[in-house]
């Protein structure tokens, strides 16, 4: 049945965004249990969709975003993540991912991996497989890798948990291959690809873009190996402009996985009329302090307001009791949450990989001494490419209001190397805004912005912003063996025990 309802779905998005492979719909009542019924097209723009559809997850929103104090809520039996509560949803991002992704995903890289025709798609697949399971296993740590979603084609039905160390060498491998062999002289899926429509040249900018951010990863556990491989990043030509920024162009329909996940997520739960989810108060506080223009496009009170004066940021740690004895009061109509106008439509963008954050990260590279180039330089123009960004949420912040920005908020150059990497990372906490696991990833990895953390009574992490998220409960059942073979090698299941690359 879940199979079914899978290609139910594809039928339905391929009139939407694949009107070039409509001669393969007569096959998908056929036989909707072999890949091979439909072609690359529709699967890709599938894991495409779904791929967008992880940030809605809580695992974003109500964890990492939280962890790292950007959104705020009361709630202590869902999206408690501020609180450091123990939550069954802290396995949502693997369900979803080994559930919805990893099936189409592997068709579709089993069906083009051995046919030479098809060998931009296959590459094409597999860049997209590293950015789904590289968002995964900086999530969790060690994860089913090699072995994924080989019930299909192997019957492997309880996969192996690789560790992060190997998934990280064979990631790093398969972008590097993947680069190589992309050719612009043969055929793509074209237009059923609907972040690049097989634009060969922006799809390897993609795959040397993952390689500096999987590359900078290592920076604390194998700093050596981070300058190789972000050198290569760099050489190869990783994303410089808003233009081959990876994104997500999603429909304003109240349907998914067309709707901005997000977005979504809120409407389904009624979220902004609830008051569930808020901006947090470190975050707010942070855009106010440096007069960020980035503010009134994130934030605004419930009734519309984005008037950056008005707005307040609700405090992490607090419950509806003990809000009450909170100075900004009980009244959750006063704090702020996402602008619904700029950053919440249904039909807003979701960012995935973009040019200020491969500019950020190539400015601390460049501070460390890893590749040439200026760091000042690559900061202001990831400023810049931030501030740009905004205009495909419709908003506008003039290149004025980006210079005046920039003034208040200069590059230390002449500060020390933790200087420069506070400045950087703060940057990349507010620019990847509405990506929590890229903005949770880079903070465990820096150790910026530097948070407060809360000591909610009853936290399961003692007191200590979590480093990970907890496998969900079934897999104990339905891979137990392999699961514990993880555990006993990573470290205990739960919020304190570091991934590979975060250890000390």
């Amino acid at each position: 049945m879940i199979i079914m309802k899978r290609y139910i779905f594809l039928f339905a998005i391929i009139s939407i965004a694949v009107s070039s492979c409509t001669k393969d719909l007569k096959d998908l009542n056929v036989n909707p249990n072999s890949p091979t019924s439909i072609s690359p097209g529709p699967l890709m723009t599938y894991v495409e969709l779904e791929t967008a559809q992880q940030c809605d997850r809580r695992s974003s929103v109500g964890f990492c975003m939280m962890f790292v104090q950007q959104t705020a809520s009361l709630l202590t039996d869902d999206l408690e993540g501020d609180k450091y509560l123990k939550s069954i949803n802290e396995g949502e991002l693997f369900d979803f991912t080994y559930q919805n992704i990893t099936p189409e995903l592997s068709s579709l890289l089993s069906m083009t991996r051995d046919n030479p025709d098809q060998s931009n798609d296959y590459w094409m697949a597999m860049i997209w497989r590293v950015l789904v399971y590289s968002r995964l296993t900086d999530v969790y740590g060690d994860i089913p890798y090699s072995e994924a979603g080989k019930g299909y084609t192997n019957q492997i039905y309880k996969p192996a948990y690789d560790n992060q160390q190997n998934i990280y060498t064979s990631m790093l491998q398969e972008l590097d291959s993947a680069a190589q062999e992309l050719d612009p002289l043969k055929a793509t899926m074209g237009n059923a690809d609907i972040v690049y429509s097989g634009n060969i040249s922006q799809w390897k900018k993609l795959a040397y873009s993952l390689m500096l951010r999987i590359g900078m990863h290592l920076s604390k556990v194998t700093p050596d190996q981070a300058q190789q491989w972000v050198q290569k990043a760099l050489a190869g030509g990783v994303i410089m402009n808003n233009s081959d920024n990876c994104y997500i162009n999603q429909l304003n329909v109240y349907n998914q996985p067309q709707a901005n996940p997000i977005s979504f997520f809120f409407k389904k739960f009624n979220i902004l009329s609830l008051g569930d989810i808020k901006i947090s108060n470190t975050f707010l506080t942070y855009l106010n302090m440096t007069q960020d223009p980035r503010l009134p496009v994130y934030c605004s009170l419930p009734n519309g307001d984005n008037t950056p004066a008005n707005q307040k940021g609700l405090p992490n740690g607090y419950d509806a009791q003990s809000i009450a004895g909170y100075p900004g009061g009980a009244d959750l109509s006063t704090y702020s949450t996402f602008n619904a106008n700029y950053i919440l439509p249904l039909g807003a963008p979701t960012f995935l990989v973009t040019a200020a954050e491969d500019q950020l990260l190539l400015a601390e590279a460049s501070a460390r001494g890893w590749i040439s180039g200026n760091a000042q330089t690559y900061y202001v123009n990831a400023v810049q490419a931030s501030m740009s960004q905004m205009s495909l949420y419709g908003a506008t912040i003039s290149p004025l209001q980006t210079a005046a920005y920039l003034a208040l908020n200069p590059y230390p150059a002449g500060g020390t190397l933790n200087q420069q990497i506070q400045t950087i990372a703060n940057q990349y906490w507010v620019s990847t805004f509405m990506d929590g696991y890229a903005s949770y990833d880079n903070w465990r990895r820096t150790g910026y912005p530097v948070l407060t953390p809360v000591n909610y009574t009853g936290n399961a992490s003692n007191g200590t912003i979590p480093r990970r998220l907890a496998y969900p409960q079934d897999e104990y059942s339905v891979n137990g063996t392999n699961v514990q073979a993880a555990i006993q090698q990573q470290g205990p299941d739960n919020y304190t025990t570091r991934v590979w690359w975060d250890k000390q």
